[in-house]
């Protein structure tokens, strides 16, 4: 897996989108920052990002970066988002403070308690205050135009004990057969775009090398004993383990917003809501769908880990993991 600061340069780049259009990253971010301020009641102050801006630079170059339309339909969005998260912590106090914590070290900065952004996802932290208490609420948020379930994680390829080695041999056999070694990733999309049959030869290989990986997390994760599978789903599927916030006494909230109108919120604590699953780990059963691992409990399924392309249009291509509520 890329490092914090491998991705660094993909990562800014991201968050400069052409103007009038609205990237996946874009809008997560932008979320997260309007979430912010409607909660805060104006920008956050603490804490810039990775490029070093403040959460109000930050702001006002995405905003720059995006048709009036999508920006109004964000910050509508996002209002509604901070209104539905006020409820969920209001029984905790009034809103002291809010902190942006979109890099290594942030939640430290906030709260004083150790985390890595793998142990806690949080993008905000508020702290609420009633008399004298003061309670942290980590929350990871996440939106979608489309109503439904969002991934609640990003399984690695080390998540697929050995899918890794799969992968690179079909890259190994899709870079002799197409001759395609020394070619940057934007010389391999010119070929398959230029080559109909070539790039057909792809998509089936591609299709294949998914079910492949699937067939073998599934061999991988039948044989595993029930309790250890239960580990796997609770820290590769779900993360459905408490961050170190939680086990000093505060709280976390994984909160959902989805729709472009009657928007819809969810919230889940993950460390909590499949503990009566993952403890009766004797009745969960692993099945294949497709390029998905599936998870049931008691025969119902209630979880999943589907595998997929980066993209279509690079014969070299990553593949990544999305673990998935069913």
């Amino acid at each position: 897996m890329l490092s914090f600061l491998d991705s660094l340069p993909e990562f800014i780049t991201n968050l400069s989108e052409e103007a009038g259009s609205m990237s996946s990253n874009t809008k997560g971010v932008l979320h997260e920052l309007l979430v912010g301020y409607h909660l805060n009641g104006g920008h956050m102050e603490k804490h810039p990002n990775v490029a070093g801006e403040s959460p109000k630079e930050a702001h006002d170059r995405l905003k720059k970066s995006v048709s009036k339309e999508d920006y109004a339909l964000a910050n509508k969005r996002a209002k509604a988002a901070a209104d539905d998260i006020k409820k969920a912590v209001g029984r905790h106090g009034a809103i002291h403070s809010v902190h942006w914590t979109s890099k290594p070290g942030d939640i430290e900065r906030s709260t004083g308690i150790a985390a890595t952004q793998k142990e806690d996802p949080s993008d905000l932290v508020i702290t609420t205050k009633k008399g004298k208490e003061l309670k942290h609420h980590g929350v990871s948020l996440k939106v979608s135009d489309s109503p439904g379930d969002v991934p609640v994680s990003n399984p690695g390829m080390e998540s697929t004990y050995g899918g890794g080695e799969i992968l690179e041999k079909h890259r190994a056999l899709i870079t002799k057969k197409h001759k395609l070694a020394g070619m940057n990733k934007d010389a391999r999309k010119a070929y398959l775009k230029k080559n109909p049959a070539a790039n057909e030869d792809v998509r089936q290989r591609n299709s294949k090398v998914l079910t492949d990986i699937v067939g073998h997390m599934h061999k991988k994760l039948s044989s595993m004993p029930t309790a250890q599978l239960a580990q796997h789903i609770r820290n590769h599927v779900l993360h459905a383990h408490p961050t170190p916030m939680q086990r000093m006494g505060h709280e976390h909230i994984k909160h959902t917003t989805t729709g472009t109108s009657n928007f819809q919120f969810s919230h889940a604590d993950p460390a909590k809501d499949y503990e009566h699953i993952l403890k009766d780990h004797k009745n969960i059963k692993v099945v294949t769908r497709g390029t998905s691992v599936i998870f049931t409990h008691k025969g119902e399924p209630f979880a999943r880990h589907r595998m997929k392309f980066e993209s279509q249009s690079d014969p070299l291509s990553s593949v990544k993991g999305s673990g998935e509520l069913v």
